[in-house]
């Protein structure tokens, strides 16, 4: 396995993503910041806050979040992304590059997407040669995590602090597919946006033709906008993400029918 060559560095972006469950509240994505540019000094990167609100723990909606994000940044952006309920214990601290794009995080999860890219590099980040005395067990964002993304910026060898790993060996969460049924699917809902919409695991690219929605034994309409539905009326769409949702216009279609059943009839052609 090799390691990076020297162009790779030359197209870092100096932008820095970052995505994790701190919250606003407190002063840990502050810190997180405040970490990264005093190990970069005067060449400083440009932060985007993709979200602190991933709820805590949750490491497969930072996924997903992740998933949905990562392809409209810029080539050579940095992603920083830590939900990590298991700091300071064994698992491995990871660098990720996928010919656009680089990562940097916990391996338990979180990256589950990132990992199908058939043609990423993955590496591990040496503890030993990043940690610098003191640091926390507690904290690997700021004191494990951030420096690895300062030693990014400042293009230092990956061979000095990382060796190379094999993708097979990282962690990947499992997400269900939609089940086949004899005319269809049984959709499983992935999440709720904090517009109450239901977010399932069907995808524009798993369906071709035409199809229904049911929910509750119960035909529901296919629209293309929210706008498009009546008031109280239950719908169904393609979101910005292209997975089908179900909502309710002007009102969250969770607090109205939680978790229901959806399927989806195909028509015969």
């Amino acid at each position: 396995m090799n390691y990076l060559s020297p162009e790779v560095f030359s197209n870092l972006s100096r932008v820095v993503a970052l995505l994790t469950d701190f919250g606003q509240k407190d002063h840990y994505v502050g810190v997180v910041k405040g970490r990264i540019l005093k190990e970069v000094k005067n060449k400083f990167p440009h932060f985007i806050d993709i979200t602190h609100e991933i709820p805590p723990q949750d490491i497969k909606r930072a996924a997903l979040y992740l998933k949905f994000s990562y392809p409209y940044f810029p080539e050579g952006t940095i992603f920083l992304a830590v939900v990590d309920p298991e700091v300071g214990t064994e698992r491995k601290a990871l660098l990720l590059y996928s010919a656009t794009h680089f990562f940097v995080g916990p391996d338990n999860g979180i990256f589950t997407f990132i990992l199908k890219n058939k043609d990423l590099l993955a590496f591990e980040i040496d503890k030993e040669k990043v940690l610098k005395p003191p640091f926390s067990s507690t904290f690997h964002a700021r004191d494990l995590f951030a420096i690895a993304v300062g030693k990014l910026l400042k293009s230092e060898p990956l061979e000095l602090w990382t060796k190379p790993i094999s993708k097979e060996e990282l962690k990947i969460l499992p997400f269900s597919k939609p089940e086949p049924l004899e005319d269809g699917y049984k959709l499983t809902p992935w999440l709720v946006d904090r517009f109450g919409n239901i977010v399932t695991n069907l995808s524009k690219d798993d369906i071709s033709g035409e199809f229904e929605v049911w929910i509750k034994e119960k035909k529901i309409r296919v629209v293309s906008t929210y706008a498009e539905g009546r008031e109280g009326e239950i719908i169904a769409l393609f979101g910005s993400e292209g997975f089908l949702e179900i909502a309710i216009k002007n009102h969250s279609a969770y607090e109205e029918i939680g978790f229901p059943e959806v399927i989806v009839k195909l028509k015969e052609s």
